[in-house]
């Protein structure tokens, strides 16, 4: 089982890794907008969104919290207990949903015969739709990620540390 409990762990450390690098890339290009312009905000700096800086932040934080899940709820449930199990479970389900509405087409505006179908990107998600990423895609993948890379009965190794009792 160690054969498959370690990939699993660096699969969830490099997606911590990579989020948290997008995260700090977003931040830091937004931070740099306002210090050039002081009379925006640091949500302004975000919504400027100037190339290659954002995609490349938003490419690694959804890769990486995609990555951090897949891997973290494989790493997690090969330490076992059953809440850890159950709350990863429900953390890739969260994911999936984000997924599922990224992806999800939308209909409406004027219809074009000549037009291929309308497809959704899912950097153009997270980009348009911050507060709904954040909360269904990076805060599940983090809870996933802690679970996974935090050792099983920590608890138990404590009370061992204790001399016992006469």
């Amino acid at each position: 089982m160690d054969g498959i409990r370690r990939p699993a762990w660096w699969g969830t450390a490099i997606g911590t890794v990579a989020m948290v690098a997008g995260l700090s890339i977003l931040f830091g290009y937004a931070l740099s907008e306002v210090l050039a312009d002081s009379t925006i905000s640091l949500a302004d700096g975000y919504w400027i969104g100037r190339l290659p800086w954002t995609a490349i932040g938003l490419d690694l934080a959804v890769g990486g919290a995609t990555l951090m899940a897949l891997a973290g709820v494989v790493a997690a449930w090969l330490a076992g207990g059953a809440i850890r199990r159950v709350v990863t479970a429900s953390g890739l389900a969260i994911v999936a949903f984000w997924w599922f509405i990224a992806v999800l087409p939308q209909s409406g505006g004027a219809p074009c015969t000549t037009c291929p179908p309308p497809s959704r990107d899912p950097i153009t998600v997270a980009y348009s739709n911050p507060a709904q990423t954040i909360l269904l895609l990076l805060v599940p993948a983090m809870t996933i990620g802690v679970l996974a890379l935090t050792p099983r009965g920590s608890r138990d190794r404590a009370a061992e540390a204790w001399p016992a009792r006469p």
